[in-house]
């Protein structure tokens, strides 16, 4: 962003080189978060902890001289959008990195709820949102990148800083093949395995954090729709982009009836007249193609010649980024025998849930 300084009178003194306004504060305006890669599967390993993963949108938490702010992975403010956390109270010199979410009846997170809280018609009723924290990025001004995870996890839960609108989750040591069983039977999105000893890296997508889901995902871009008449879009053309910024076809996604017409509406703005895709795509009756400016998350079963099987729409992304629509190629991690029993791995995600899970 481009700086703009007043005229300095005539015999003045030299303006400072530092943003009076900036100089109250020793953290970053931003700080674009760290991401995890796709494991495999599964696993076990004494060199991983293992974290519930939230169905809600990445954020961080700050407070500085200059007040609370909360922003997305791109460093833009999240707090016009969800002013329930203003109330965030976090010590001053704070960073911490999380996700917002908000819980359905039953105790557990929906990406749906949070959605339908945002924008200008947004529905308040219900459960509010939360702020999960699940890292500490700086402490009493001073950063803590450079210090391994299982140090950092430890001053957070140390802090005291949880409150009816923060939680700060638990972890399970070792084990994620009986995490992610649990994890499956309260109908959760999946897991996350963090290596100990892993610094935090910003910007960066890194194997040192690993995640796992309970039904493969993927964000895609959305190319364009098959849309009926009737009961809207049908069928949504998934894109995934190349190296170079090509986007190409990755296959087709089923749009479930309740979402047709919703779906229809909210991407006319994007229609284009030609293919946004690289490769070829069948045309067909009631073909529209879009240009590539919106992420949608999709569930599937695999990939068949480099295109998804058995996709379905789940939602388009509120923070998407085109960069997001990558394929990751999974990672290989060696699994151990597990330590525990389904009894520890079910206390933890009991404890880590906002709210009383049914």
């Amino acid at each position: 962003m481009p700086s703009h300084q007043a005229e300095r009178p005539e015999g003045a003194a030299h303006p400072t080189l530092i943003d009076v306004a900036e100089a109250t504060s020793a953290l970053p305006r931003a700080i674009i978060p760290m991401r995890p890669r796709l494991a495999a599967r599964a696993f076990n390993s004494p060199e991983y902890v293992f974290e519930l993963k939230w169905d809600g949108i990445r954020a961080l938490a700050a407070r500085d001289g200059n007040g609370l702010r909360v922003t997305d992975r791109a460093g833009g403010d999240l707090l016009g959008a969800v002013p329930e956390l203003q109330d965030l109270r976090l010590p001053e010199g704070m960073v911490v990195d999380g996700e917002i979410v908000v819980c359905d009846s039953r105790g557990r997170p929906s990406y749906d709820l949070l959605a339908g809280r945002l924008g200008p018609k947004a529905a308040k009723r219900g459960r509010g949102p939360i702020f999960v924290a699940f890292d500490l990025v700086y402490a009493e001004g001073r950063p803590l990148i450079s210090r391994p995870l299982a140090e950092r996890r430890a001053r957070l839960l140390g802090a005291g800083i949880g409150s009816r609108i923060l939680a700060v989750p638990e972890h399970l040591d070792d084990d994620g093949e009986p995490f992610l069983e649990v994890v499956a039977e309260y109908g959760l999105e999946g897991i996350v395995a963090k290596r100990r000893d892993g610094r935090y890296v910003p910007g960066t997508r890194t194997s040192d954090w690993l995640k796992c889901h309970v039904t493969p995902r993927a964000d895609v871009v959305v190319g364009g729709l098959v849309v009926d008449e009737q009961r809207g879009a049908r069928t949504l053309l998934c894109g995934v982009r190349t190296d170079d910024g090509a986007i190409v076809f990755a296959g087709d996604a089923y749009v479930p009836p309740f979402l047709g017409e919703w779906l229809d509406v909210a991407t006319r703005d994007f229609a284009a007249i030609a293919s946004p895709f690289a490769t070829p795509v069948a045309l067909r009756d009631g073909i529209r193609f879009l240009r590539p400016r919106l992420v949608a998350i999709v569930e599937h079963a695999g990939l068949e010649n480099g295109e998804l099987r058995d996709a379905r729409f789940r939602g388009l992304r509120l923070d998407g980024h085109l960069d997001d629509c990558r394929r990751d190629e999974p990672v290989e991690v060696p699994s151990y025998p597990p330590h525990t029993t389904r009894d520890r791995p079910r206390l933890i995600v009991l404890n880590s849930l906002p709210f009383p899970v049914s």
